[in-house]
């Protein structure tokens, strides 16, 4: 299988989508009146800075739902796309079956490692919230850490359960394993040509009755997995217009400027994860078409779609920590203006978490992987011997060998 590596680079980008919007919620929480009403009001709003991040075709750039969304997008097209060049469906056993340990033993590294930095006290959040007037962050960690519930979290009860108080981003690892394996039945199951509309359209009935209020994530990976197999174009109009979709779609929020989209009979949380889901596809398409591959397989694009899974687990804990820190030192101590503290603290996450997350990636990640792979190794070639009629009218047995394509699980 051939690697896409404007996807990495996409991914990568994605992962910095989370971070940015979860520093301005933090630190610039005005901003985001509109994008997550229930954190703050749009009376918080008072300055530039924080109208200028509530305008929703900026706020693309830093929504973190729609990035959120772009990751489900992104694995149900890379988890079926050997499937789709090959039409070999056995490779869906594999990857299933390392799915759990793939994504968990990485999981279990966060959850600990948050634990680690509440237990040491290095927790600022509630300060930090307080001088900045987010709500969001200061209702972190106002539990003691507990030993035994981080064990538990960090071995099976964050991604069965879809949540943690540890790392309360993780909310995204029960619908990444499950999702997972519903793409994975899904193409095993779907039947070619005419049937395959309804095929699709019966699975996200299914969704939608049995995950009533996540039925759009689980959904995205099912439009991920078709967009693998999409008829492209070079068209620039239609392009153009996906990339307007995937401005509109993606920047979703409560604002009146999406007033129209009441028609759906859809609460507000599902409506917003649907419409993120939406741009997240159009995105994806956008992308294998090649109008983003200057950008998207550039070096430093590339570096953070390596690390792209490390960073997310291991930002949360430090913009709690280090981020936090900062910022009440600018803005407390030397009594700089609030924004040009939160302005200064961005890039200072930027660099603790990549380094963090280089870390991360090499350790807990290259685990989870190597761990994956050997407790469910990959079949080796099989020896098969037929049966031949030599010219001298003997039967003789002759060996070969069936080869099965072999690949990392993703």
């Amino acid at each position: 299988m051939i690697k896409d590596t404007s996807a990495d680079g996409l991914r990568g980008l994605a992962a910095v989508n989370v971070l940015l919007c979860h520093l301005f919620l933090a630190f610039l929480p005005g901003g985001f009146a509109w994008i997550y009403p229930d954190t703050t009001t749009p009376a918080a709003m008072q300055g530039v800075v924080d109208h200028v991040i509530a305008f929703p075709p900026l706020s693309v750039l830093w929504n973190g739902q729609f990035a959120v969304c772009i990751f489900f997008v992104l694995s149900g097209y890379v988890l079926t796309k050997s499937f789709i060049e090959n039409g070999d469906a056995t490779v869906f056993r594999l990857r299933a079956s390392r799915r759990y340990l793939r994504l968990g033993v990485p999981i279990f590294g966060s959850v600990m490692f948050a634990w680690l930095v509440m237990a040491m006290g290095w927790s600022h959040a509630v300060e930090a919230g307080a001088l900045s007037g987010s709500h969001w962050l200061a209702d972190f960690w106002k539990k003691p850490a507990d030993l035994m519930e981080a064990l538990r979290d960090g071995t099976y009860g964050t991604i069965l359960g879809g949540w943690s108080r540890f790392n309360p981003t993780l909310w995204t690892m029960k619908i990444e394993l499950l999702g997972s394996m519903f793409v994975f039945a899904y193409r095993s199951l779907t039947l070619p040509g005419r049937a395959a509309p309804l095929n699709f359209v019966f699975a996200v009935a299914l969704l939608a009755w049995f995950f009533p209020h996540d039925w759009p994530y689980y959904t995205a990976f099912l439009a991920g997995s078709h967009i693998g197999e999409a008829r492209l174009t070079r068209s620039r109009t239609w392009l153009a217009l996906a990339a307007i979709g995937v401005v509109i779609f993606g920047g979703f929020d409560a604002s009146p400027w999406y007033d129209w989209t009441r028609v759906l009979p859809l609460a507000d949380n599902e409506r917003k994860a649907f419409f993120n889901v939406l741009g997240g596809v159009l995105l994806l398409y956008i992308v294998r078409c090649g109008c983003l591959d200057r950008l998207l397989q550039s070096r430093p694009a590339q570096f953070m779609g390596r690390i792209s899974y490390a960073f997310y687990l291991v930002h949360l804990p430090i913009l709690l920590s280090v981020s936090a820190w900062c910022f009440i030192q600018i803005a407390g101590r030397f009594a700089l203006d609030p924004v040009l503290a939160a302005l200064i603290t961005v890039p200072v996450t930027f660099a603790v978490v990549i380094a963090a997350a280089m870390v991360f990636d090499r350790t807990f990640d290259r685990w989870g992987i190597r761990l994956a792979a050997w407790v469910f190794p990959a079949p080796r070639s099989a020896v098969r011997t037929v049966a031949l009629r030599s010219a001298d009218g003997f039967r003789r047995r002759v060996r070969y060998h069936r080869r099965r394509p072999l690949e990392k699980a993703g």
